[in-house]
């Protein structure tokens, strides 16, 4: 008779060794080139929005009405994510999360790499915004499953002396995916004359995906399943565990009912960080520009500036979470945001580059790389490795399609609602902080004693028997 997961001792459920610092090298470098593909696909997208594709895809569409239809676009990318995140995440617990990073890469790629190919609506007509959408959604539903994949196995691969460092990479690396798209960005715009940039030079680094891509699956063909989830498959074997969930919404269903308060708990977490990026990164970029007056090289700086301090504040925020916890790591972002939040725009009132730039980093790396390495700890720890894969992804891309994803526009209505004046963006991120504070006080990681004692990023987590 098989045994429900539940009514297996955590002591006999955890693997005996864990995983070697080989095995976690590798597996980081394969998972966070997937992440730099990823934010870069992504970062890349949006920084052409605006310029290119309203005109080479949306002629007819004017002005204003064609910079929403090439956002449109951009918004249908998110709309597909949370869609990839339950499908895919229920697939990485029942092949595996090796197979489905490789399938992600490739849908991620692929399509970037199409989107450079697509006929303008001059030579195809209404074919090319259609096969656009296309390639958004798909690309939208393979990186539902990245991130969050990304995650799980390099948290389920690190060993347990560093495993705050080793998961947190999955974050630093997409950070190195904006910053690689920027300056590609800025270099092909500023080498070629307006004209040309528009009629095909834009095209050149969506092409440029394809090298990264075949970078990314020669990596991860090397990469070997986790430990966490072999010992789940030879549970699964031996009749301990039932089998996975072939029905994607099933599996997520199952994620939930193991722990409801857990799953909500991993919806909330990643709120503050995800929402003072956007905000930071999206809308206080475009802020500092049509409200501040700063010129849209100033800008470039800045948001240049923000990326690489967070890709090195990232690291080194798991690496304290290997010293005192993660969960203290998130505890300094969220006290340090809030108190800086309206500090930072009283920063940007000044109009002063130098200012404007260090309040900026200041801002994010407070708001989002604490909360960054952190919850690439805590997360996986709110579910149990049979169904860890569809929870994450569906939880937390949930929470993006949601929250998330929706901030730069609230944003930039609260500013509107005062005439200009940005202090209720400010109290936008304070309560997407508390709202991850309420995540990391609700959920009940499952961790054993032996787990925390081997593991110090699970320091102040109490064990769960």
């Amino acid at each position: 008779m098989s045994t429900s997961s539940e009514q297996i001792p955590l002591e006999e459920r955890r693997q005996p060794s864990g995983p070697t610092r080989q095995q976690s090298i590798r597996t980081s470098l394969a998972g966070g080139i997937g992440t730099v593909i990823e934010w870069y696909d992504y970062g890349l997208y949006g920084l052409v929005a605006g310029l290119v594709i309203a005109p080479v895809f949306f002629p007819q569409a004017t002005g204003f009405t064609g910079v929403l239809a090439a956002f449109a676009t951009f918004a249908v990318g998110f709309i597909a994510r949370p869609i990839g995140g339950i499908v895919l995440g229920a697939l990485g617990d029942r092949i595996g999360r090796r197979p489905v990073l490789i399938l992600s890469i490739l849908m991620i790629g692929v399509s970037t790499t199409l989107m450079g190919l697509i006929p303008g609506f001059a030579t195809i007509g209404v074919w090319a915004p259609a096969l656009l959408v296309l390639l958004r959604l798909t690309q939208g539903f393979g990186a539902g499953a990245e991130l969050a994949g990304a995650i799980t196995i390099m948290n389920e691969s690190a060993t347990h002396k560093r495993k705050g460092f080793f998961s947190s990479i999955a974050m630093s690396a997409g950070m190195g995916g904006t910053l690689l798209a920027s300056i590609l960005f800025a270099v092909i715009s500023s080498s070629l004359a307006p004209e040309t940039f528009v009629e095909w030079g834009w095209r050149v680094p969506f092409l440029l995906s394809a090298v990264l891509t075949v970078i990314g699956l020669l990596l991860r063909r090397k990469m070997v399943e986790s430990p966490e989830f072999e010992r789940v498959q030879a549970e699964r074997a031996a009749g301990q565990l039932p089998p996975a969930r072939a029905n994607a919404l099933v599996a997520m269903a199952r994620a939930f009912r193991a722990s409801p308060r857990n799953f909500v708990a991993g919806f909330l977490l990643p709120t503050g960080l995800n929402a003072t990026g956007f905000v930071v990164l999206s809308f206080g970029i475009a802020y500092i520009v049509n409200q501040i007056g700063l010129t849209s090289s100033d800008a470039l700086f800045v948001n240049l500036a923000i990326v690489v301090a967070n890709i090195v504040f990232c690291a080194a925020f798991g690496l304290l979470a290997d010293r005192i916890g993660a969960k203290r790591v998130m505890f300094i972002g969220i006290a340090g945001s809030i108190l800086f939040a309206f500090p930072y725009f009283m920063i940007l009132q000044t109009g002063q580059l130098a200012l404007v730039m260090l309040a900026s980093v200041i801002m994010t790396v407070l708001g989002w790389s604490p909360g960054a390495a952190g919850h690439t700890v805590l997360m996986p720890a709110l579910f149990r490795a049979e169904y860890r894969s569809s929870g994450l992804s569906s939880s937390r891309e949930l929470q993006g399609a949601i929250i998330a994803g929706p901030t730069p526009f609230i944003a930039t209505a609260l500013v509107a609602a005062l005439g200009g004046q940005p202090w209720l963006v400010a109290c936008l991120i304070v309560v997407s902080q508390l709202l991850s504070l309420t995540g990391i006080l609700l959920g009940r990681p499952f961790i054993s004693a032996r787990d925390r004692a081997e593991t110090p990023a699970y320091a102040g987590i109490e064990p769960r028997s």
